[in-house]
């Protein structure tokens, strides 16, 4: 009984805890430059947390809020003040995890060659210009996120 009891408790940790090491790609316009991070993304059933290696910042993303730790020094920041960070997270969430009706509600969806293009409905297209990924079975091969501003950031899992 113990071990059903043990089961049963431990198994949802696995289900809904999944670990992602990646390579972050940032274009800024603005400096016509890019800049890379490796880091580590980790889904668990309440929240989303991201350690970037280099310098050890560790984003932690619980709701609506994202709370960002580098050293000593912690910030929280409400992401219903922030529209654009807080799409950034629920995209990453519902394409890692084929959430499609979540895509859907946000964009419309069409797929050139294997690759999936999404395209931003209203509520969104002041942020995004455009979404690009290719997944095969559970490797997320490639995210790219076009923003508005001519920015964009591409994410790579690696293993």
């Amino acid at each position: 009984m113990f071990r059903y009891i043990l089961l049963v408790g431990i198994l949802p940790i696995f289900v809904f805890s999944k670990n992602i090491h990646f390579l972050e790609e940032k274009y800024y316009a603005s400096l016509d430059s890019t800049f890379h991070k490796r880091g580590n993304i980790h889904f668990s059933e309440h929240k989303i947390e991201i350690v970037y290696e280099e310098d050890k910042t560790r984003l932690i993303v619980k709701g609506d809020v994202l709370i960002t730790e580098k050293g000593k020094d912690k910030k929280e920041l409400d992401l219903n003040k922030k529209p654009a960070i807080k799409i950034f997270f629920i995209l990453f969430e519902a394409i890692y995890f084929d959430k499609k009706d979540i895509l859907q509600s946000y964009f419309d969806m069409t797929n050139k060659e294997g690759i999936s293009i999404l395209m931003p409905k209203e509520d969104i297209a002041q942020y995004i210009e455009s979404v690009r990924y290719y997944k095969t079975a559970k490797k997320l091969n490639f995210l790219q996120i076009n923003l508005k501003n001519s920015d964009r950031i591409r994410i790579e899992e690696i293993r």
